[in-house]
């Protein structure tokens, strides 16, 4: 019997049909998950099925109620039908309704910072996954640890590379620094006390995207234009930015992928993954003690620089996409419903 990806496996390994789709769930930059679509896409591009969100979903109190249901562990999924479901740590339940009551669930994790862990092993639990991808290696090893029956597979982040632009040589750019995402707080105020605005020109969010809907640019293809019209970026891990709420999990997020293929200056922390992932740091380590002087410094010496960060988008070409990670999402399922 045939495992059904929509696309061909081999003999040898068909031996039940088991059909297996990504819950495709439109989404667009003002969600801020754009990565799940791209991961969505990049899944449906290699030929895997997909299901489009449920149109039941529209209705509050239909998504309350099937909730509920969920939680009294009702269960009348079908064992032939799997689904994968994208979905940050905090939100798997409500991410997976109503796909949970026809399926089983394969999640696909962001965002699983610790305040969520306890939340989502009981999801787990309560949904009986066998299988869970994550994007944070640190949280791999600690639901692992805490569900050992679950197989936890560590997928880096990745992106669309199709939506970033090389930009300019650095010279030639017009943004000097640009604050990227969320701000590290305590640099941002040695920044912004150095008088930094008034010697270049630097753009960041004024409020904190944390913190509601805040977008310095209007759109998605204003913003990737902006990263590749900006010298120096600036970004660092929520470990870092946000300690409280996640500095046990370090980890690679896209905004450095997209800081390198943009072909930027970056400067901040280098998540151990990245360096682990590339084999070596593609991060200007940033100055606590007096930042403003090493910006200034990396602005006054940008020719030194090109060649960096010409080879930092020549990596990141190579191990962003989320298209090389589809042969280990697709084996991992393979070894799981083809025995």
């Amino acid at each position: 019997m045939d495992i059904v990806f929509d696309y061909v496996l081999s003999p040898a390994k068909r031996k039940r049909m088991v059909d297996i789709k990504i819950v495709n769930i439109p989404r667009t930059s003002a969600d801020k998950q754009v990565y799940m679509q791209s991961f969505c896409q990049a899944w449906i591009d290699s030929g895997g099925g997909s299901r489009e969100q449920s149109k039941w979903m529209r209705y509050r109190l239909v998504r309350h109620l099937l909730k509920m249901l969920a939680l009294t562990r009702f269960s009348c999924r079908a064992k032939q039908r799997v689904f994968i479901v994208c979905s940050r740590g905090g939100h798997l339940l409500k991410s997976s309704i109503p796909y949970l009551f026809e399926g089983e669930i394969v999640p696909m994790l962001w965002d699983c910072w610790p305040a969520t862990w306890d939340v989502l092993e009981r999801d787990l639990r309560l949904m009986k996954c066998r299988l869970c991808f994550v994007t944070a290696s640190d949280v791999v090893r600690e639901m692992s640890r805490r569900l050992p029956s679950v197989k936890f597979v560590h997928i880096p982040e990745g992106v669309d590379i199709n939506d970033y632009q090389q930009g300019r040589p650095l010279v030639e750019r017009s943004i000097d620094v640009y604050e990227l995402g969320q701000k590290h707080k305590y640099y941002h105020k040695k920044l912004v006390d150095a008088d930094l605005e008034n010697q270049c020109h630097f753009v960041y969010n004024a409020l904190n995207p944390e913190d509601g809907l805040s977008l310095v640019f209007a759109d998605w293809r204003t913003f990737t234009s902006k990263v590749a019209d900006s010298k120096i970026v600036i970004s660092f891990p929520l470990s870092m930015r946000n300690p409280r709420r996640d500095g046990e999990v370090d980890t690679l997020t896209m905004r450095f992928w997209e800081g390198m293929l943009s072909r930027c200056i970056i400067v901040g922390h280098c998540p151990q993954e990245l360096i682990d992932l590339i084999g070596y740091n593609p991060v200007i380590e940033a100055d606590f003690v007096n930042p403003a002087a090493q910006i200034t410094d990396l602005l006054n010496h940008l020719g030194n620089y090109q060649d960096f960060v010409d080879r930092n988008r020549c990596v990141a070409l190579d191990y962003s996409p989320w298209r090389k990670r589809m042969d280990v999402v697709k084996k991992e399922i393979e070894d799981l419903y083809c025995r």
